[in-house]
Parts: structure tokens; C-alpha cells; sequence
């Protein structure tokens, strides 16, 4: 790239051809010739140097639609510790229910809390 925005500047036709375009054909000629020459050359540097800062937008923006931002992280670590949160209050429940169960299907927890309330003797 660096290399077309050198050349885009102004490009001259190598000496080998403008002699030989100024031995074949009026001066006048030749250099209308070599300058239209000239010109296209510099036209089509241009349009390249135009096309790769083009191309290299539109890789830039389809990477950044491609890659997870911070912000996307953020989001996600905060949906983590909601559901995390979530998972906590479950596991609680199932676990105070699992407890619960135990105890009453026992008979000797029964007659225990029965003592300790003071309803069994």
C-alpha cells in the first residue's frame, strides 16, 4: 500500500520509452502522448489507493461486527450473577425441602422435636 501511495504522486514513463516514443512520433505528440500515459497511470494508483483504504473499512467493520466488545462482556458477566443468584436461592430451597423431608419421614426426629416443643413426653 505504502508503495501505491508513493507512486500515485506523479508517475513518469521510464527514459527507454519516451525516447522511443519522441524518435517514432512528433515532439508535440509524444509529449501529449506521454502525458495522457502519465496521467492514466496516475488515474489507475489512485483508483487502487482509493480501493485498498476501501477494502480495509470494510474488513475493519466486519471484524468489529465479528468480535465481542467489552460492553458484550459486561452484559454477559451481569446475566452470570443473575443466574448465579438464581441457582443460590434454588439449591437453598431443594435443600430446606430435602431437610424438611428427612425429618418428617423419621421417626425419631419426630418424637425428638415432640420433646422439644413439649407436645411427646
Amino acid at each position: 500500500m505504502q508503495k501505491i501511495q508513493n507512486m500515485a504522486q506523479s508517475y513518469q514513463l521510464p527514459h527507454a520509452i519516451r525516447e522511443e516514443l519522441f524518435k517514432d512520433l512528433a515532439k508535440e505528440k509524444a509529449v501529449k502522448l506521454t502525458d495522457l500515459i502519465e496521467k492514466s497511470i496516475d488515474a489507475v494508483f489512485t483508483s487502487a489507493k482509493d480501493i485498498a483504504v476501501q477494502k480495509k473499512l470494510e474488513i475493519k467493520d466486519e471484524l468489529s461486527k465479528e468480535l465481542v466488545s467489552k460492553a458484550d462482556i459486561a452484559l454477559v458477566k451481569a446475566d452470570i450473577a443473575i443466574l448465579e443468584s438464581k441457582l443460590e436461592k434454588k439449591i437453598t430451597i431443594y435443600f430446606m425441602i430435602l431437610l424438611c423431608t428427612m425429618i418428617i419421614l423419621n421417626k425419631d426426629s419426630i418424637t425428638l422435636i415432640g420433646q422439644l416443643l413439649g407436645l411427646a413426653k
